[in-house]
């Protein structure tokens, strides 16, 4: 998945399962892990979503920047 449909994923999934979860990129892929999973922290970049959206404005900045580098 490219780095918008993962995100696009994850929110859906937040929703569904009322949790948070992270987006980030791992070994040259994005990948999508909950919040409490101890290896969501060696993601980079990584934004934090919930299931209303983006958890934080500068992870909206970060994802706009993503976006038009072309992740």
């Amino acid at each position: 998945m490219t780095f918008k449909e993962s995100v696009l994923y994850a929110i859906k999934v937040a929703h569904k399962e009322k949790k948070e979860f992270v987006v980030g990129k791992e070994d040259g892929r994005w990948e999508v892990r909950e919040l409490a999973d101890p290896r969501s922290d060696q993601m980079y970049p990584s934004i934090i979503v919930t299931g209303k959206g983006i958890k934080y404005p500068d992870d909206e900045y970060l994802y706009a920047q993503l976006i038009k580098e072309g992740a």
